[in-house]
């Protein structure tokens, strides 16, 4: 690459970082709980000062500032990116690993003010210290669940910085004596270039993943019941209706409503806490029991809804007694207290559904539950629409 291309995208790289550098700081200002992004803010402000004082060799300033000086502040940014990823994904108020970052550091600073006027270790430092922090965010990366396109982007990102600086290494230990052959030295510049570059792209990537994963975490509590995890009210209903919508009219399909039998006598008597517990664990029986094809979620209080879409009439009745079956063997215990838990079910089985009569069935499957529950509880009522 000419020394005048390579100049330019030092040039654009360095404005860049400082762009994003100030966007982060802005949004540090706006979400001071979110205290990542301050240590993004900061990644970026030192790389561009410390790049600074690496292209000081150029103008022959002292090797202390634009070697000794440049390469300690080059080992902050990415040490820095890993532990504002930290923060991020294991909360504001993460507790960072001080001892063995500290020791670290230490390591690096002692090596480079003792080496680095030899050969070329302090760029060999430097990519070590960037490779080490590179695979520390890789792995910090992997914690996102779900894992989403804009990580595996960054992960990316972050792999190929750390596999460049290798190789980096790789040709400054094997030349180490000798003088760089003119095709090794193009190589280590189109490394150079590699590392702004993927240096600005993880920059411009890590408040993406920020504001990606806050607008999945409102979307996940619009449709998201907090107790149970399961899909509250309005979220089952627009995804049940969605998906026979698109199945067609006479689709046969299965409506249930079941809730906790005596669960007011349970809150009354043991507190609400249990209660929670009596909740989440009948959620988790029922997702268990369901197939990853049915729906399911909380209407409310103690009450569930069920929708067992491309089902016959037999094998309703089975799941249904299932479930029913299931819940009174799990839940026998529940925080600890011998209750006994049972549920009741009201069942309506269609063979000629049709999403505009879901509202319709939803309110005859409510009207078996309370049949169920007038014939003792800890039973199914089962309706056949025919």
């Amino acid at each position: 690459m000419p020394d005048l291309d390579l100049a330019t995208l030092i040039v654009v790289t360095l404005v860049v970082n400082l762009l994003v550098a100030l966007y982060m700081a802005l949004l540090a200002r706006l979400q001071p709980q979110q205290s990542a992004f301050r240590h993004w803010a900061a990644a970026c402000f030192i790389f561009v000062l410390a790049s600074l004082l690496a292209t000081g060799r150029v103008y022959q300033v002292p090797a202390v500032f634009s070697v000794l000086l440049a390469h300690a502040l080059l080992a902050l940014p990415p040490l820095l990116v890993a532990t504002g990823l930290l923060r991020f994904i294991e909360g504001p108020l993460a507790k960072l690993p001080w001892p063995p970052i500290t020791g670290w550091m230490l390591v690096y600073l002692l090596a480079l003010g003792s080496s680095y006027s030899y050969h070329y270790s302090a760029a060999v430092l430097n990519a070590a210290v960037i490779v080490t922090s590179c695979v520390w965010g890789v792995k910090l990366l992997q914690q996102i669940e779900p894992p989403r396109f804009i990580n595996r982007l960054l992960q990316t990102v972050l792999a190929l910085h750390a596999l460049t600086m290798l190789m980096e290494i790789y040709l400054y230990l094997r030349y180490w004596n000798t003088a760089l052959p003119v095709a090794v030295a193009d190589i280590l510049q189109w490394i150079l270039s590699s590392h702004l570059l993927l240096t600005t792209v993880a920059a411009v990537l890590l408040p993406l993943i920020f504001f990606i994963t806050r607008e999945q975490t409102l979307l996940r509590q619009a449709n998201q019941d907090e107790l149970t995890q399961l899909p509250n009210r309005r979220y089952f209903l627009q995804e049940s209706i969605a998906y026979l919508t698109r199945k067609g009219d006479n689709t046969a399909a299965t409506v249930m409503m079941l809730d906790l039998d005596h669960f007011k006598a349970i809150n009354d008597n043991y507190g609400h806490n249990t209660g929670d517990v009596a909740l989440r664990q009948v959620a988790q029986i029922l997702t268990q029991e369901l197939r990853k094809t049915d729906f399911i979620g909380r209407l409310g209080g103690e009450e569930f809804a069920i929708v067992l879409p491309d089902t016959t009439e037999t094998e309703a009745r089975n799941i249904s007694q299932r479930l029913r079956l299931q819940v009174e063997q799990q839940a026998r215990v529940v925080d600890g207290k011998a209750l006994g838990l049972t549920i009741s079910i009201g069942a309506v089985y269609s063979s000629h559904f049709s999403a505009g009569q879901f509202e319709r069935l939803l309110k005859q499957a409510d009207d078996a539950l309370y049949d169920a529950k007038r014939s003792g509880r800890n039973t199914v009522t089962f309706y056949c629409l025919g």
